[in-house]
């Protein structure tokens, strides 16, 4: 899941310092968060979630009503704070170990062997089984993963700004 950033609005911080405090990673912030300020940079149409960047997704109060129920307590829900509207951030705290490492194409850091990117996902099906929305440990600041649900979620309520991308299809397992 991510924004669609060339057609709907974009948002960005007020102050530089604050992006660091959008590196979500799984952990939970409502406890200590404080709204972080923020503008409208691209005056395009209005987005139910608008671009933010560094992969926090943000959405409106209608997203956030329409897709409640899938997201359940997988989520934290914080606000920012914007002249031009109500915008939250969702920090997702889902962060699983679901990758099928003998499925999925990735490259590796020489130095560490960590991995460094992915060319191809393919996920452990019992362990996404249900899951809406979650982050993989191995990206847990990259976008999130969305379930085919959430997505048509997002089409039958008529929400826009969202851009999906099939990454992986269980049925071709």
């Amino acid at each position: 899941m991510d924004a669609d950033v060339n057609n709907f609005d974009n948002l960005t911080t007020l102050k530089q310092e604050d992006w660091e405090l959008l590196r979500f990673d799984g952990r939970k912030l409502a406890d200590t968060w404080t709204p972080i300020a923020v503008r409208v940079i691209e005056d395009r149409k209005k987005s139910d979630t608008p671009g933010l960047s560094g992969g926090v997704p943000v959405f409106t109060p209608m997203a956030i009503a329409v897709l409640k129920d899938l997201m359940g307590d997988t989520v934290e829900v914080l606000p920012l704070r914007c002249r031009k509207g109500e915008y939250y951030a969702i920090n997702v705290l889902d962060v699983v170990n679901c990758i099928d490492y003998e499925k999925a194409d990735f490259e590796r850091f020489k130095s560490s062997g960590r991995i460094m990117l992915f060319n191809k996902y393919a996920f452990k099906p019992e362990c996404v089984k249900g899951k809406h929305i979650f982050k993989i440990i191995d990206e847990p600041v990259r976008r999130p993963f969305v379930s085919d649900e959430f997505r048509n979620s997002v089409l039958e309520n008529g929400l826009v700004g969202f851009k999906f991308e099939l990454v992986w299809d269980s049925e071709s397992e």
